[in-house]
């Protein structure tokens, strides 16, 4: 969880209406360009589902990515194979960082500390941190269905950002490029989900299932995913059933990824 005082809420107010309409399509769409178990699989693993509630359990009561993992990790093969994160609504970009490495060269490094928050400064001395080291990362902010929401897209390549503070964002459009930034271990998108929840915003999982209890689902649609011997996701309908699976992965050296 992370913390945003009451002053950056009505500093966000001030420079995008808040009672400007939702956008035509609900919930958040797929925020990278390529489709786990088919073209950005990863060695380890190949997806790491959140657990916002710290109970050890994803939203299909399944194993999280660790516990108190607050996003969804989607791995690709490496660094150079070029795969986009993509805005998973419209929205405003609030922060961003860059300059850090791709990878990390070592552990001594400092942007490369799992001890190093990002940050996310609102003039005055006022701000907030994401609570880990995200790398190179973009958040956006957004209102679905008249809730405020914000985006995480972490662990970008160092100079490949498309977007500024500020700008006006869509649905899909490219935000920079997959890489392994900040405390990573492997190439892959962090993304993340916060909701507005008076003078903060609280992490929240977007997967549909019975242990999620945080969300009753917040994906626009099926998201595209294969995994082992199981069916493409759009042939099935229980989300629970679709993305239950056992991660195949090494255990992370550090917490945070």
């Amino acid at each position: 969880m992370f913390f945003i005082n009451t002053f950056i809420i009505l500093l966000l107010c001030t420079l995008v209406s808040c009672s400007t309409s939702a956008a035509e399509e609900s919930g958040f769409s797929w925020p990278i360009s390529c489709i786990p178990g088919i073209d950005c699989t990863g060695t380890h693993f190949r997806i790491s589902y959140p657990d916002v509630g710290g109970t050890g359990l994803s939203f299909a009561c399944s194993k999280p990515g660790y516990v108190g993992h607050q996003g969804t990790d989607i791995v690709v093969s490496s660094v150079e194979q070029g795969v986009h994160a993509l805005a998973a609504a419209d929205g405003v970009v609030r922060w961003t960082a860059d300059g850090r490495f791709d990878r990390c060269p070592s552990d001594t490094e400092h942007d490369c500390d799992e001890q190093e928050k990002s940050k996310l400064p609102a003039g005055h001395g006022k701000g907030a941190t994401l609570g880990f080291n995200a790398g190179n990362f973009v958040v956006v902010e957004h209102l679905l269905d008249n809730t405020r929401y914000l985006t995480l897209y972490a662990h970008l390549r160092n100079g490949s950002l498309t977007v500024t503070p500020g700008q006006k964002i869509v649905r899909g459009q490219y935000l920079g490029d997959v890489a392994s930034s900040g405390n990573s271990q492997l190439p892959h998108l962090h993304f993340g989900i916060y909701k507005a929840e008076g003078a903060m915003y609280r992490p929240i999982d977007p997967w549909k299932g019975a242990c999620n209890t945080s969300s009753g689902g917040l994906w626009a649609s099926t998201v595209p995913y294969r995994s082992g011997d199981l069916l493409p996701a759009h042939d099935l309908t229980n989300d629970s059933e679709v993305y239950l699976q056992t991660i195949q992965r090494s255990l992370p050296k550090k917490r945070f990824y």
